[in-house]
């Protein structure tokens, strides 16, 4: 028997669990499909909240964004925003995050989604789209199961690598190299207080003092006192060693997430690459680590505590009604169609592995992403949310940081309960009527 849904978000990943709770709160019957065992994507990766405030300390991101961090403040697993520093460039630019516990954050979102009324489909992939002139009928999902074949009304491509557009002939733009790929790790038994005097004092780590250095002390979830939460710099291990650009978040006593280390020139939806990436980044982690024990003090008695699975900051872009560009982020461009926000610098991580580049917007301020970058040309009831909508290479480096990714799929899951209810495609929901429905001015 064919299962039936009015939306089905393939991907549970950061974009997806905003767009699952929107679109089951919009009274559409909801299915999520996700590979994992747990919802959260890149945000149960060990990576903080980004860009949720503006470069003038402005909240940006609100709805469902807000939502995650209270009910992570209600389990001890967030403090809220991390203020305080600044990017030192020639106008005063501020730094923030939000540092949250990965593991907590799992429970939290499968508690959201389910609570909102939608479907959960763990360990699954869409393998498979039935496409008539443009429209999705029906995916292919293959679980432990074997293969179902799931229809919908609408569908919402949070996969991160646009696999459904691809498999039901959808367009891509040509961006040329794309950013590399990680793996995160956590280690504890840290020496935080340390940690700084080694910045400081270029203890195997430079960097004190330039612009991109971003330290910020502050209290502590679970009881821990005021100490060290966000620090970036350079490690440097010798003449014989690259230079090795970090940036390590502290959310309780002893501990560190650290984003390191990084392969280039591998690609996000090839399998063997995918391999590859997740291989090189495994050695690259335990030889880092066993640096660092080595040469940097406060990690002297450090432990390793936990990795997550291959990220990839950059993997296939749609060609969608829009295309957001560099200049409309960096310009903090509007648009009448503007659904969801952005606030974070373009952040470049080289294609060729050199040091990470970033672009500043106009006055500290933030930018929109309309809804056009999320209708794939061609596709007549699919949305894509997530670091995969309409954009270039440059803009893309602002538009896939998580907290502008939970806007997208709020909006696109607000859009596709619309769609679901009236019976219209994607392109006749009202822009107006959709800003309403997300409390945009």
């Amino acid at each position: 028997m064919k299962k039936q849904y009015d939306v089905v978000v393939a991907g549970g990943g950061t974009a997806g669990v905003s767009a699952a709770i929107a679109a089951a709160r919009g009274g559409a019957k909801t299915l999520v499909v996700e590979q994992y065992g747990h919802l959260g994507g890149t945000a149960v990766g060990g990576i903080p909240f980004l860009g949720a405030l503006d470069g003038k300390g402005r909240v940006v991101n609100r709805g469902i964004f807000l939502e995650i961090i209270e009910r992570l403040k209600k389990e001890n697993a967030c403090f809220g925003y991390a203020q305080g520093a600044r990017w030192n460039t020639q106008e005063e630019y501020q730094f923030s995050l939000v540092p949250f516990d990965p593991e907590i954050y799992k429970f939290v979102a499968q508690e959201m989604v389910l609570e909102a009324g939608a479907e959960i489909s763990f360990h699954s992939y869409v393998t498979g789209v039935s496409a008539v002139n443009g429209r999705i009928q029906a995916v292919e999902v293959a679980n432990k199961s074997g293969k179902q074949n799931i229809e919908a009304k609408v569908f919402i491509d949070c996969t991160g690598d646009a696999d459904l557009v691809g498999m039901a002939g959808g367009g891509f733009i040509e961006n040329g190299a794309r950013q590399n790929c990680s793996i995160l790790f956590r280690v504890g038994n840290v020496d935080l207080d340390m940690l700084v005097e080694d910045l400081k004092q270029g203890r195997s780590i430079s960097g004190w003092g330039e612009w991109h250095t971003r330290v910020i002390e502050t209290e502590k979830c679970a009881g821990g006192k005021p100490g060290l939460v966000h620090l970036a710099g350079h490690m440097v291990f010798g003449p014989d060693e690259p230079e090795i650009t970090f940036t390590a978040v502290s959310l309780r006593e002893g501990e560190v997430f650290l984003n390191a280390t990084r392969v280039p020139g591998l690609c996000a939806f090839d399998a063997d690459d995918v391999t590859k990436a997740e291989i090189a980044e495994r050695r690259n982690v335990m030889r880092v680590y066993g640096m660092m024990r080595e040469r940097i003090p406060s990690f002297k008695n450090a432990v390793l505590l936990a990795t997550s699975p291959i990220g990839f900051r950059e993997s296939r872009n749609i060609l969608g009604d829009y295309v957001l560009t560099k200049q409309d982020v960096l310009d903090g461009a509007r648009f009448e169609d503007g659904v969801a926000q952005g606030a974070y610098p373009i952040d470049i991580h080289d294609p060729n592995g050199g040091r990470t580049k970033f672009m500043f917007i106009r006055d500290g301020g933030s930018y929109e992403i309309p809804y056009r970058c999320m209708l794939p040309k061609g596709l007549e009831n699919v949305l894509v949310a997530g670091k995969t909508i309409s954009a270039t290479h440059e803009a893309n480096g602002s538009t896939r940081i998580m907290a502008c990714v939970i806007s997208q799929g709020e909006a696109a899951g607000t859009a596709a309960a619309i769609c679901a209810k009236s019976g219209a495609d994607t392109r006749a929901v009202d822009a107006a009527a959709l800003k309403r429905a997300l409390g945009i001015r």
